[in-house]
């Protein structure tokens, strides 16, 4: 067996890219796959591990900006990961994830993103945690609202192709003011509400709240999974996508999918971990509302990344940073921030806070606090005060969320 190599693909390799991506996953892929994956594809940042002539191994970017506090940073989304079994263990991921890496950095991309099929991987990779992502199961009969919350405007059940262009909006304005959104294109728009062969079983729901001034203002996809067992209806209804730009709109649809005809169960996964139905509802406790990692991000350049975001206060911090996956990252780096502009510099200076590259990535967006991250370890606070003052600067609302799987 000769030597693994690693290189980009042409366009006409992406059902073969494909192929191998889906063997990695122990599934199989089809047409409408492929279809929907070229939506996205960039070729010359989707690479493959050949091993001779038989792609072993795949990963890609998508170019896209992200939502950071104050703005967007053009930032790559990492995805399409995958090793074949019979070649794990021998470093091509690693070999891919540097390939990735350097590519961005030569494009002047000051960080990147991920979902994680497997949480331990990419730590090592210098990806930290920047968000959470919510799952919850609420039982309709304990969906009662805490009195007062306003549902105000109405919601309709529209047809894909009329929903869609009202939608369209909704996020982007929801987008705006949340950090670790992607600030949404065309392309992956058509992507994201692409037909699925999976739709075929279970339809796909359009849902789409406006306001009393008649603009679109939030949106719920939802399927519903039948279950008539002795002639009973305990239908399960699963949200797929809900995005809302207002909190009226949030509640109106969360209110809407309770009271839909026939379902004893709504659930949800990647929602924020700020949602607001926590307070919203009488019963929290049925939420059965659970937390897990979201977002992972990777800062390639440091100086550019804090330069990009807007903070919350003035001051001043010195960061050291240890990056083990990319050794020139390392360094001290004085961060100083008038009228909530930071402006970074490489410095000699002695450092407030020491860490590795992913403690910034989980700080960034606001997701994790410094002094969370002290707690477990992760960041080292090397002159008195200066997790606070970190976290006064880096502080922001609402919390990081990303709105999809990618």
């Amino acid at each position: 067996m000769g030597d693994t190599t690693i290189r980009s693909i042409q366009a006409e390799e992406l059902p073969a890219f494909m192929s191998a991506l889906e063997l990695a996953f122990h599934g199989s892929d089809d047409e409408q796959d492929i279809r929907n994956e070229s939506i996205i594809a960039e070729p010359d940042r989707y690479f493959v591990a050949m091993d001779g002539d038989r792609i072993v191994g795949t990963a890609g970017a998508c170019t896209t900006d992200l939502t950071v506090p104050g703005g967007t940073v053009r930032s790559p989304g990492v995805t399409a990961v995958g090793v074949l079994a019979s070649h794990r263990r021998r470093g091509i991921n690693t070999r891919l994830m540097a390939t990735l890496l350097d590519q961005a950095a030569e494009r002047d991309e000051p960080m990147v993103y991920l979902w994680a099929s497997e949480s331990p991987i990419y730590g090592r990779f210098g990806y930290g945690m920047a968000s959470l992502c919510a799952e919850l199961e609420m039982p309709t009969r304990h969906a009662a609202f805490r009195s007062g919350v306003d549902v105000s405007g109405r919601v309709d059940l529209l047809p894909r192709d009329e929903a869609l262009p009202l939608m369209r909006p909704a996020y982007d304005a929801a987008a705006s003011g949340r950090p670790g959104m992607v600030a949404m294109n065309d392309r992956f728009w058509e992507w994201l509400f692409a037909k699925r062969k999976r739709d075929e079983d279970e339809p796909p729901f359009y849902a789409v709240h406006t306001n009393d001034r008649g603009e679109a203002d939030g949106y719920s996809v939802y399927k519903v999974k039948h279950d008539w067992a002795h002639g009973i209806p305990t239908n399960e209804l699963k949200v797929d996508h809900m995005v809302c730009a207002t909190p009226v709109a949030e509640a109106a649809l969360w209110r809407y999918l309770f009271d839909v005809d026939l379902i004893a169960t709504v659930k949800a996964w990647d929602r924020p971990p700020d949602e607001s139905l926590l307070w919203i509802v009488q019963e929290p406790r049925h939420l059965r509302f659970t937390l897990s990692d979201g977002l992972w991000l990777r800062v390639l350049d440091v100086a550019a990344s804090l330069e990009a975001r807007t903070y919350a206060a003035d001051g001043r911090v010195v960061l050291e940073l240890h990056d083990g996956f990319r050794p020139d990252t390392s360094g001290r780096y004085e961060l100083e921030v008038e009228a909530g502009k930071g402006r970074c510099v490489r410095t000699d200076a002695e450092a407030d806070l020491e860490g590795r590259i992913e403690a910034l990535g989980a700080a960034y967006l606001g997701g994790a606090t410094f002094r969370q991250l002290a707690r477990a370890h992760q960041v080292r606070e090397k002159r008195a005060g200066a997790l606070a003052r970190a976290d006064q600067m880096f502080a922001s609302d609402p919390a990081p969320w990303f709105g999809f799987i990618f």
